[in-house]
Order: structure tokens, then sequence, then C-alpha cells
């Protein structure tokens, strides 16, 4: 029993940097397919928030305009995190300086407009996105 014990302990040794590099590479992969938006419309604001971001709280009276705008260019990272999956934080494109919470495969995003900047946001598909769309455009009545 103590000679098996000693065995798997020298193959370990002998595979320490192997394993070690398989153990880094699957942290990646994972990391890096980790992530999703949060979208809730609650009675008195919007909430959306992501993973490795902060989250933003838009009352209802202070978004100005929302659009639903299809192959949104998402411009560059200024501070956030985009991963494989998912880019949330602060971008810069043709809207200026904007907080983005974004699946990377769904080209559609909601893009509210307030008097503090711009706030983009989609669902994990094209078709939740519109429908999400769809529910926030009924809570504002009034916006464009």
């Amino acid at each position: 029993m103590e000679e098996k014990g000693q065995l798997i302990i020298k193959w370990l040794r002998k595979n320490s940097g192997t394993l070690l590099a398989a153990a880094v590479a699957l942290l990646t992969v994972l990391v890096l397919n980790f992530g999703m938006v949060s979208v809730r419309l609650d009675e008195d604001a919007l909430r959306v928030s992501a993973v490795f971001a902060d989250s933003d709280s838009i009352a209802y009276d202070d978004i100005r305009a929302a659009r639903l705008v299809e192959d949104f260019d998402r411009g560059m990272r200024d501070i956030g995190v985009r991963t494989l999956r998912l880019q949330a934080g602060t971008f810069i494109n043709d809207l200026g300086t904007y907080r983005l919470y974004a699946y990377t495969g769904v080209p559609v995003c909601i893009d509210v407009r307030t008097d503090k900047g711009h706030v983009v946001f989609n669902a994990a598909s094209d078709a939740a996105t519109r429908a999400l769309y769809e529910q926030l455009t009924e809570k504002l009545p009034d916006v464009p």
C-alpha cells in the first residue's frame, strides 16, 4: 500500500508542471465563458448589472429616450471586462462614453438615454432582447 502511495507521489512530482498548465488552461476557459447580464424592470426603475461590473439603477422618470439598435458598434473598452461571452463596463464609441452590459454574441442592444448619458444592454438572445425592449417601452409610454 505504501509503495502505491509513493508511486502516486512520484508521478505527481514528475507531472506537476503539466498538471498546473492544464489547471490554468481550464480556469482561463471558464473565466472567458463566464458571466451574465441581469436586467430587472422594477416598479420605479430599470436595474442593470453584470458580473465583474458595477450596476446601474435608472428611474423611469430619468429616461429621456429608449431605442432598439441592430448591430450596435460597441467601440472600445475604457474600464470593464470583455470576455468571449460578456462585455461590461465603461466603453467609448459614437455615443461618447457610455455604460455597456451586453452578451458578446448578441448584436441587438437596447440604448437608454438619460441626462447623465447612455446605458446600453441586451439579453441572452435577439428574441429576448426584443421582448425586453417591448416590456421597457410599456413602462415608458411618454418616451420616444
